[in-house]
This record gives structure tokens, sequence and C-alpha cells, in this order.
């Protein structure tokens, strides 16, 4: 595509070259087109680590160090192409070359300033030198040269992406033009600061189609997310943004808010908004609610200091609207509404989820010498109770504020100086948000909430284990998505060089999540031993090698030498079932795929928010597992039959009793002291 059927070298206007880019993109399937995303992040990386290595190449002379990087980064960089151990010689020898001629052109290749020109100039410059003094390296080298080179995406053409962007929806090339943009902010958003006067023109915002102007407020926020501060500040610009707060659609007011608050400088006019917004709450004008409350919740994250003026005055009123849900008290026994998407909702069911977004964004926005033990009880109780509510019926509506609460919870985490805001009991209520009866809540909490802000390392590693809860999903593209996570990203992250990952590491507090789980029956312990073997198996499939099936087998048997500090007896009792659970399990996996389990010959320190140690031996003599489900699970793997698998009631058929089970957890009143004494 980059060669023969783009062939730009052929074509020598701008507009035209960008037309033949759009013409080949919109002929391309969706899963082609996401194929040229996936080619243009590479390309990305490949830039960020070869334009190092160049430039280390310009700096190297007999220094052992930057030789050393030096190695390192032609390992990294040979790993995108097919004959990595060639590329990583070729690499070595290109750097011993020792030309700044040739750094120096190939590196302007790959710089988002150059124009479709001076990178093919640039580059058949640079090649004819390198062929001169090693001609053996230009095959070897051609293809990170060919993948690193700028000529497909590049600066000159979008403006003419934008302008093809801005055209009718009816246009030939809007949608292909809109997907492009997309793609190019997020990987080569420096591209779109060469052309952001083009952006940023007012002129952009006035077009008579309302959704034409949402998709440029869009790339104008994904730009002032992708470049902070570069956001251009005019008169007309900031007049056409402050139309479309105070009466624009839901989707613009809420983009155009979140654009005034990157606009360095200012902060005056965010506060005029705000206080425009505010007053939209009146009840005279309700037309208005939903749009006013969307723009409020960008200024309370944003742009906090302009809503605190105003959020002793509405912080019970949003509470209060947040927690009302009039539609689900007048279909207690209808069952859970269907899905629907948060555009379909009606004006008071939007203002009532941007109600829940307001006091989250609040609390997240702030310093932390802003932060009360008030705020953060008002704040968090209110979330609590729409995660942890036990009601039944629950309105569309309300399922949408169930996902918008737990992901602020996982937000307000996020912050430094809010983590412990967000304790072990709301850890408990999150593991059945990940398993919650409505598929698009669990799901959309699971893949774009909790799985990003573990990989992006936004939030702490007790959150890992919720990952886990998903074992009994019925979709399996979403157990191939968090395996995938885990495998590639999740197991990757290490305190400390050599130290256990966090994914193993978080095994007794997968235990202890599950110990606390609402599904646990006493009475029925086989039953309940099938229910719950299925999220440990799950667990051991995602992270259990050969390398580390010991450690694992260690951790899980140091669960019984601790107790649970979060209640008593009974929780600990079931930690002990799970212990000897998870080390069946282990030594199940360990049988049938003929690795050794050793003693483990470091020492391992169970989380202490969790468990204390405790003195005495009898519990580590006691056997805890039930002898049934020891035969049954032996019997049936060595016979080879399929096993039944016993689902929980959350996922597989949500009912009345299953809703209304709660995890069996104090309340989080110590945490909220901590935070607020912080």
């Amino acid at each position: 595509m980059t060669g023969a059927i783009l062939n730009f070298a052929k074509i020598r206007d701008d507009r035209e070259k960008c037309r033949r880019l759009l013409l080949v993109f919109d002929s391309l399937t969706p899963k082609a087109q996401n194929g040229f995303f996936s080619y243009m992040r590479r390309q990305r990386d490949a830039i960020l680590m070869a334009d190092t290595f160049l430039e280390l190449c310009e700096r190297s002379g007999d220094d052992a160090a930057v030789e050393q990087q030096q190695r390192a980064l032609a390992a990294k960089l040979s790993a995108f192409f097919p004959d990595r151990v060639k590329l990583e010689s070729s690499l070595a020898q290109l750097a011993g070359l020792r030309d700044n001629d040739v750094y120096a052109g190939l590196r302007q290749t790959m710089d988002v300033r150059s124009d479709i020109k001076t990178v093919r100039k640039c580059q058949k410059s640079a090649l004819k030198r390198l062929a001169s003094l090693a001609p053996n390296l230009l095959d070897t080298t051609a293809p990170l040269w060919k993948c690193a080179g700028l000529t497909t995406i590049n600066r000159v053409l979008v403006p003419y992406l934008i302008e093809n962007a801005s055209a009718s929806r009816q246009g030939p090339f809007h949608g292909a033009a809109v997907t492009l943009l997309n793609y190019t902010v997020e990987v080569f958003p420096e591209m779109l600061e060469l052309s952001k006067d083009e952006l940023f023109a007012v002129e952009g915002l006035q077009a008579r189609d309302a959704s034409a102007v949402e998709e440029r407020l869009k790339l104008m926020v994904q730009f002032a997310k992708a470049v902070p501060n570069a956001v251009p500040r005019s008169t007309d610009l900031e007049n056409r943004l402050a139309a479309l707060v105070r009466s624009g659609t839901v989707a613009q007011a809420k983009r155009a808010a979140f654009v005034v608050t990157q606009m360095s400088g200012a902060a005056d006019l965010c506060a005029a908004l705000t206080g425009d917004v505010v007053d939209c709450l009146d009840d005279a004008k309700l037309e208005r609610r939903a749009p006013a409350f969307a723009a409020l919740s960008r200024f309370a994250l944003h742009a906090p200091a302009a809503y605190a003026t105003y959020a002793e005055r509405i912080s019970q009123f949003l509470v209060q609207m947040a927690l009302t849900d009039a539609e689900a008290e007048a279909n207690m026994d209808a069952g859970d509404a269907e899905w629907e998407a948060r555009e379909q909702l009606s004006d008071m069911g939007l203002a009532r989820v941007y109600a829940v977004k307001i006091l989250a964004h609040w609390l997240a926005g702030m310093e932390r010498s802003s932060v009360t033990r008030e705020i953060v009880q008002m704040v968090m109780g209110t979330l609590r109770q729409l995660v942890r509510g036990s009601g039944f019926g629950r309105s569309a509506v309300t399922q949408h504020c169930v996902l918008v609460a737990a992901s602020s919870m996982l937000k307000i985490a996020g912050r430094g100086h809010l983590e412990r805001a967000v304790g072990v009991a709301d850890v408990q209520s999150l593991a059945l948000v990940v398993q919650d009866a409505t598929f698009e809540v669990r799901s959309s909490f699971l893949l774009d909430k909790l799985v990003p802000a573990l990989a992006s390392r936004r939030v702490h590693a007790r959150f890992i284990p919720l990952v886990f809860l998903a074992a009994h999903e019925v979709e399996p593209g979403v157990l191939d998505h968090v395996r995938h996570a885990v495998e590639q990203r999740l197991s990757q992250f290490r305190p400390t060089p050599g130290s256990p990952s966090l994914v193993e590491s978080s095994l007794p507090r997968l235990l202890h999540i599950l110990a606390h789980h609402p599904d646990w029956d006493d009475a029925e312990p086989l039953r309940t031993l099938e229910l719950f073997a299925h999220y440990v198996d799950f667990y051991i499939s995602c992270v259990c090698s050969a390398q580390n099936v010991s450690l694992l087998f260690c951790l899980a048997a140091k669960v019984k030498s601790a107790r649970s500090k979060v209640q008593g007896g009974q929780q600990t009792q079931r930690l002990y079932v799970l212990s000897e659970l998870a080390q069946f399990l282990l030594r199940e996996k360990s049988k049938a795929a003929n690795w050794p389990v050793n003693v483990y010959p470091g020492e391992l320190q169970l989380p202490d928010d969790l468990f204390e140690m405790v003195d005495g031996t009898d519990q580590m003599r006691e056997s805890y597992l039930d002898p049934e489900f020891v035969a049954l699970r032996s019997k049936t793997s060595g016979s080879g039959a399929k096993r039944t698998r016993t689902k929980p009631k959350r996922v597989a058929k949500p009912s009345k009793k299953s809703r209304g089970k709660q995890p069996q957890v104090d309340s989080d009143s110590d945490a909220m002291d901590q935070v607020s004494d912080n």
C-alpha cells in the first residue's frame, strides 16, 4: 500500500496525494483499516527507537555506556522485523561507520516536520552515501528505512484531511478523513500541532450539521489531550466555544468545555461559563439540564478552582439526583431494563448520569490541600450506594450510573493523594461490577476502564485480581482480551528486577476477594468449590508457568499462616479452603505439564492491608478442602472426561436473590480518615 498502490512519487500536488490516500483507505475493509492503524503505531514505535539509535550514533566515540545503549536499542528495534538477527548485526555495523551525514539524513526522513518531498530527498541522499560506505547494509536495513520514512501519513496531508473531515457527511471521503485524523492525532499528534491553525479554525465550529461540529470538537479534544498546553487562543474561538457550552448539544457542550479548560490563561472564561452552567440547573431551564451537567462535569475535573465557587451550593442537589431512580421505583418487579446507549437516554436520564460524573470529578480534580473528610464521605458514599446498590429492576439510566460510579472509583484511586479513599470494601464491590448482570456494564468496565488503567499503571496493583473475576464470562472474546492483557502487559510489571511480578503477587489478593464473594455458600460446599475452582483455574491458565509454579504454590500455602483483617472467623476459614484449593489446582497443573514444584527460595510477604500473621500451626496441619471435591476432580481429570461447569448466579442467570447479595465487608471509614488527614 505504501508503495505501488499509493504511488505518491508520481503525484506532485499534495491535495491529490491526500485524495489518493483517502480513496485507497476508504476501499479497505474494517479489518484492513485496523491493520493500517497497527502499521502506523508500529511505525511510530520504530521511529522513536530508530531516531534515538541514530542520535546515539552521532554522539558515539569511545564511550562504553553509549555503545551499550546502542546495542540494547538495536536489539529492541530489530524485534519489529522478520530477520531479527541479520538486522541487529547490520545496525551494529551501521553504528561503526561513524558517518554523521548518513545518520542525520536518515533521521530527517522520520522527522514529523519533514514534508514528503524532503523525506524522499533525504532518504535518497543518505542511502546513496550508505551505499558508498557499506553496500552490504542497503538490503539488510531497507525494511527499517521503508517503515520509518514518513511517506504515507505526512504533515502536508493533514490540512487536506481536516478539509475533507469538515465537509458534509454526504461528502465522498468524510468518514475516511475523520477516521484517519483520529488515527493521526493518536499516533502522530505533532503533525496536527503543525496544522493546529486549520484544526482550531472557527469556521469548523460553525457548520449547520451538529454532528460535524461534534466531530471537529472531538478531534480538538484528542489533540488537547495528546499535546498539553498547545490549544491556541483567540477571541473568536473563545466566543464560539462559549456559545457551544451555553447552547450546544450534550456532546458539543461537554467537548467545548474541555477545550476551554485547556486554553492557557482562560481561567476567567472557565469561571464565567461555570456560573452560567450552574444557572441552567434552575427548574425553569430543564431543557438545558443534560448539556449543562455534561459541561459542568468537565469544569469540575479540569477547572477545579472555577467549580469550587459553586460546589457547596449544588453538591447536595447532585447527590439527591444521582441516587434517585424514579423509573426503577415504578418497575420494582419488572427486572432490569434493556441496555440503551447513552445517547439514547432521556434528557433527565443523561443529567442523572452526569450528576454522578460531576461529583466524582469534583473529588478527583481537587488538590491535596483542598480535600476534606466531608467531601470524601459525600462523594464516595454516593458512588458506593450506586455500586453496591441491592435494588432490583434497574432502569437503563441506573445501569449507566453504576458503570460511571465504578469507573469513577478507578479514576479517584489513580490520584495519588486519594488512593486510600478507595478501600478494601470498594475493591470487593468492584469485583461484582466485573460480574454485573448486564453485559454492557461488566464488559465496558472491564475492557474499557479496568484493563487500560492497569496496563498503563494508573491504578495500584491491588486491582489486578479483579480481571480474573471474569472467569465465568459467557462471551469468549472478553476472556481472550483479558488473557492477552495479562500475558502481554501485566505479567511484565515487577517492583524490582528479579522479584515476583505484580500478577504473581496478586494471588493472595485474589483468594481474599473470593473468600468474601457473595456467591460462597457454606451450605453447599461441593457446588461452591466447583464454582470457585474456575476462578483459580483461569488465573493459573493466564499466569502459571514452569518458571513460577513453585512461587505460586508457596504464595497459596502462605495464606494458611495468616488471617483476614476484614471481618473474622468465617472469611478466614474460607481463606484456608481457598488456599488448599489453589495448592491442589497448581499441583494438578504441574503434574499435567510435568513441571517440578520445589520450595521457593525467596522470602514472601502477604499484603499487610488484607492479612495479619498468626501464631501456631494448628491451621497448617488441619485439612480444609472437601475430600469429595478432591475425589471428583481427580476422577474427572484422570479420565479425561469433560467437566460440568457451575456458573455464578450474577453472570449466568441474574436473579433477585443474587442481585441482593453483597460482599460481607466493613465500611471504609478508616480509609476516609487517612485521606482527610493527608
